[in-house]
Formats: C-alpha cells, sequence, structure tokens
C-alpha cells in the first residue's frame, strides 16, 4: 500500500506502509494528499486500531474548490 504523506513544506512524499508504521510516533500529526485512496486510509485505520492506537481521522477542506481538502490523521 502506497500512501502520500504531506511534508512541511508542502510537498507530497511517496512512502509505504511499513516504512510508516515503523517511524509512527504516538501523540502525532499526519497529513496526506487528497490524491491518497479513501480505502487505503481506511486500511491504515483498521491497522492501527488493532494495533492498540487510538486515531482521529477527518478531512479538512482549505479552499471552497471541490479538490481543495487533506486529510488529517491524529494519533493519541
Amino acid at each position: 500500500m502506497e500512501l502520500k504523506l504531506l511534508t512541511e513544506e508542502n510537498k507530497v512524499k511517496n512512502i509505504n506502509l511499513d516504512k510508516f508504521l515503523d517511524n509512527l510516533k504516538s501523540d502525532s500529526f499526519y497529513y496526506f494528499s487528497n490524491e491518497t485512496s479513501y480505502k487505503d486510509l481506511q486500511d491504515l485505520l483498521d491497522i492501527l486500531t488493532e494495533k492498540g492506537y487510538s486515531v482521529y481521522f477527518r478531512e479538512v477542506k482549505y479552499t471552497l474548490e471541490n479538490d481543495g481538502y487533506v486529510y488529517e490523521l491524529h494519533i493519541i
């Protein structure tokens, strides 16, 4: 599974699931590009929940345009 993280410079960084899970930190926020498959993100949420993490996930709109959004993942 390929995830598309947004960096602090607002650039898209492709990362596979295993690498993401290896670098995972509790009490952190991650932002994903709207190009990331929603199904992949739902699968990621299921995996994180199974591992015992509490996860808050939402879509964040930053413009009125249809494609002006990102996905926010907060791991508690």
